[in-house]
């Protein structure tokens, strides 16, 4: 019940995030506002150990170093990048319905890797969820301009669905590591690897000085930095949490749910109408969260 509850907690502070930085006027760039993400996760983090006296250097073997560093790059450096490349190809309403990949990504990675198998409920549970996210995705999808799609293509979707890939494979390979490590320390590597690999890029960009630039204290930030604490700092520990009390392919089914609090959030804070399609969506995903935990 923990993990299931806290994979639901991760869920809701990341769509409470992309609220937050849809409001921010996304001032930033995709390069800078992913390592401006990063960085604010990294000294969140960082302060909890030091707060709970958790070691930044434990004595562990080499493997659940190399292991952590691998997943961070994976699902922090080119999951982020690559995503970010979509959302400006293919728009928001795309996006939405490619990131539906994200769940059967998990869930196939689990079984290979892993050898998990689900309950009938968390079966139909997932079905039920995957639906919803695609049900309310799909009244984005039809008020896309055509000539946008057109230009967007096979191209952008295929940088998406890499993107999912890539984020399932990194918490698919530490889900063994992580029932004997600490969820704090665990990030902490994850999230250091991940920015060292994004400062590296940085610096080797051309367009470095304009990303660098946009990193400087503003207004922009009075959003940013909630958006930041809230998606790149709770939800980020929340979802690693959950993959370690519970299954990861019922965390990803619950992380999934994400989408459809946005389409709540949104209606409540952007004043976002909800369709019948959201409204569809939402019935779906509530009664396959609760096979998904109960089943």
């Amino acid at each position: 019940m923990l993990g299931a509850v806290l994979s639901l907690c991760a869920a809701f502070f990341w769509a409470s995030a992309v609220i937050l930085f849809k409001k921010s006027g996304e001032v930033f760039s995709p390069v800078s506002l992913n390592i401006y993400k990063s960085l604010v996760a990294l000294i969140l983090v960082s302060l909890t150990m030091v707060i709970m006296n958790i070691p930044f250097f434990p004595d562990k073997p080499l493997n659940d170093w190399v292991l952590l560093a691998v997943s961070g790059f994976f699902g922090i450096t080119l999951s982020d990048l690559f995503f970010f490349m979509a959302l400006n190809r293919l728009g928001a309403g795309l996006v939405a319905i490619v990131e539906c990949l994200y769940l059967p990504s998990v869930i196939f990675f689990s079984f290979l890797l892993l050898g998990e198998s689900l309950t009938t409920g968390a079966i139909i549970g997932g079905f039920l969820v995957f639906t919803a996210v695609f049900v309310g995705s799909m009244s984005k999808a039809k008020v896309l301009d055509p000539s946008a799609i057109k230009q967007s293509s096979l191209p952008g979707i295929l940088v998406g669905c890499l993107a999912m890939v890539l984020v399932a494979i990194g918490i698919v390979i530490i889900k063994e590591l992580l029932d004997r490590t600490d969820v704090l320390w665990a990030n902490f590597v994850r999230v250091a690897a991940g920015t060292v690999s994004l400062l590296i890029y940085l610096f080797c960009h051309p367009k470095r000085k304009d990303y660098i630039r946009e990193l400087k204290f503003s207004k922009s930030w009075l959003i940013a930095l909630p958006a930041s604490v809230s998606g790149n700092y709770i939800a980020l520990l929340c979802w690693v949490a959950g993959m370690k009390y519970t299954t990861a392919s019922q965390a990803a089914i619950l992380n999934q749910m994400s989408t459809i609090f946005i389409f709540i959030l949104a209606a409540i804070f952007l004043k976002e109408k909800i369709t019948g399609h959201k409204t569809l969506a939402i019935a779906l995903a509530v009664t396959g969260a609760g096979l998904t935990i109960f089943g």
